[in-house]
């Protein structure tokens, strides 16, 4: 009776255990891609008499109105913007003519009130306006989604200025994408989480190979899963750390390093302890997943070795190393989607 509740807590954290890091890798992506891709953004109010093409207004930019910055804000919803885009420049207030020798409003004060500024409405239209597309009907269902991503997007540090697919174009690594604003709280949350539900897999797959066992130890997978635990913890922790002294740079380089190291050598002790004992599980267990698990280890193994091989002799291109690395990590989850299939379904405990 006690084995069987401890098969089905087990099987109930191995797949969270799927679940949460593949959500979290995968999920990061999204959550990045999705910002990048949101081009809808909050217009300047320029405060034209009508909305119409060739409306335009021209302000002398001067200390009264701190350099034209008082006169000119952000709307305060989406749905306020132009349909057509807006053409500014900045023209000598004496003779008349474009002024290209700076790019921002903020240089204007050196020009000591004799400059001014011209905003007019074209015929193009604004791609960035809502109401300009296909989400503006979702936008009046869901206001405060779209207006909570506009502002989450306009205080973001994203890894890329573009979407990007690395899992088959390697354009960037896990952690350039995890470790920024605002995708680092969804990423370290579910990993956090994880790293508590690999501490208790670990106990619960100890304690139900002890029961089968008859006997009371810490085998060595549990021991590895533990320490590859603990790594997964710290390398999320520190994600995003910047230090000064390299050997700290280093040092938080290896966590990741330390993770996947006692992962593989946690994994590997297990399925051969499985393996020594299949027949006394076999009412427990499905026998496909037990070698559909020892050559996911094998393959694991090999690959590493590999891969290790390699980086000896020869420096990978990087889009090689990103491609290696995002699917890498994903193909370690199934390790414990294969626990879950593996240990039977017991419904009456």
């Amino acid at each position: 009776m006690e084995l069987l509740k401890s098969i089905r807590k087990l099987r109930i954290v191995a797949l969270f255990l799927f679940i949460f890091p593949a959500f979290a890798i995968i999920g990061s992506l999204v959550i990045h891609n999705y910002l990048v891709s949101f081009k809808y953004s909050k217009d300047t109010n320029y405060n034209f008499e009508t909305n119409l093409s060739g409306s335009s207004i021209e302000i002398l930019c001067s200390e009264d109105n701190n350099f034209c910055r008082d006169r000119i804000e952000k709307f305060k919803t989406l749905k306020s913007c132009y349909e057509n885009e807006i053409d500014t420049k900045y023209l000598d207030a004496k003779a008349n003519f474009e002024i290209k020798s700076f790019k921002s409003i903020e240089d204007i004060e050196y020009y000591d009130g004799n400059v001014i500024f011209r905003a007019e409405i074209s015929s193009r239209k604004n791609e960035n306006c809502i109401l300009n597309s296909n989400s503006n009907y979702l936008y009046s269902i869901f206001p405060l989604f779209y207006e909570t991503v506009v502002s989450v997007k306009d205080n973001a540090k994203l890894g890329t200025s573009v979407s990007v697919n690395p899992f088959f174009y390697g354009e960037t690594s896990i952690s350039n994408i995890a470790k920024r604003y605002p995708v680092n709280f969804f990423f370290k949350s579910f990993l956090y989480i994880s790293g508590v539900l690999m501490f208790i897999y670990w106990r619960y797959y100890n304690t139900v190979i002890n029961e089968i066992n008859s006997t009371q130890k810490n085998n060595l997978f549990f021991l590895f899963g533990i320490l590859s635990a603990i790594f997964l913890i710290l390398h999320v922790f520190f994600l995003g750390w910047t230090f000064e002294s390299e050997f700290l740079t280093k040092l938080r380089r290896t966590f990741v390093v330390f993770f996947v190291f006692f992962e593989i050598l946690a994994q590997s002790f297990l399925i051969k302890k499985i393996v020594n004992i299949k027949y006394k599980i076999k009412d427990y267990v499905n026998n496909i997943y037990i070698y559909l698990k020892l050559f996911l280890v094998i393959l694991i193994c090999s690959i590493t070795i590999i891969i290790l091989f390699i980086l000896i002799f020869y420096n990978l291109d990087s889009k090689i190393d990103y491609i290696l690395e995002w699917n890498y990590f994903v193909v370690l989850l199934i390790f414990y989607l294969l626990s879950f299939l593996m240990w039977k379904k017991f419904n009456q405990i």
